[in-house]
Formats: C-alpha cells, structure tokens, sequence
C-alpha cells in the first residue's frame, strides 16, 4: 500500500455535476492557461500517448500508456486508457481510475467524486471525477492526482 496523498483540502463548496451520462463537471472550470498547463504536464509523462479517449465524450484526450510498457489492466478504463481531459464546455475536468485507497481521501478533500457509473454500482470503486483546476495551486494537487493515478497503471514511481 502506498502512503496517503496527504491532499489539502479544495477551497470552497464543491462545482455541480451532472448526475448521469456523460458525467460532467458544470461549473467552476479553470481558465484556459491552467487547463493548458495540465494537458502540458500529462503528456509529458513517460509512455503516455495522447489519443481521443475511447470512452468519453468527443474531444477528450486520454492518457493511453504505450503498448509493450508494461501496465496495471485494474488501472485502464478501456483498452490501455487510464485516465482522460474533458474538453470545453466541461473545461478541464477528468476522469481516472485510482487505488481504491486514494478515492476517500479524494472525495474527503474536495478533490473529485465518483464516477455516475460507480454511483449506480456499475463500475468498480476507483473510477474517479477530479475536478478542473482553478489556478496554480489546484493545478498542482491535480498533477499530485494525476501522478498517483500514473502510478497505479505503471507500477513506477513518478520522480516530481
């Protein structure tokens, strides 16, 4: 078991979400520079390609860990996707898959809900929403997420 994120709490009431399909974040987005940022920063990651989601709405970009890297089949969503960006209006915003031990703390701090196909038992617990980063600070608890959720599909420690 890895230690905590040890994440501090997310400021203010939590964004509105749609509680269905497609699972959106309503309100609250980050501003384009930061959200920019964030996509910077995932696909910079090691093995990462960055693709259309296969299971998202038109326009999300998935995090899809190269083929022959070895990687974690509890960690992907669909093929070898783990995580995805949701693009405008839902500017942003991600879903991701994490170890079931992260997802309270996530939900406790503020950081993100589960995912509507959790909530209706359909998928495992671990699928995650983490909401648009708002400005820098939040941009780098996310990438603290994000990171954990690389881990998880890679099995490597993230050097940050």
């Amino acid at each position: 078991m890895q230690s905590p994120l040890n994440l501090p709490a997310r400021q203010g009431p939590a964004p509105k979400t749609l509680g269905q399909l497609p699972h959106s974040q309503l309100n609250q987005h980050g501003p384009d520079e930061i959200v920019d940022a964030l996509h910077t920063w995932c696909f910079a990651l090691p093995s990462i390609n960055n693709e259309a989601s296969g299971i998202s709405v038109p326009g999300s970009r998935a995090l899809i860990l190269r083929g022959g890297v070895p990687g974690n089949q509890a960690a992907f969503m669909i093929g070898r996707e783990f995580a995805h960006i949701h693009p405008k209006p839902d500017n942003g915003s991600m879903h991701l898959v994490l170890p079931v031990d992260d997802v309270a703390e996530i939900k406790k701090t503020g950081w993100g809900e589960d995912h509507y196909l959790v909530t209706q038992g359909q998928w495992p617990v671990g699928l995650v929403m983490i909401f648009s980063p708002r400005d820098k600070d939040e941009l780098s608890v996310v990438k603290q997420i994000v990171g954990r959720s690389y881990e998880f599909a890679t099995n490597v420690q993230l050097s940050v």
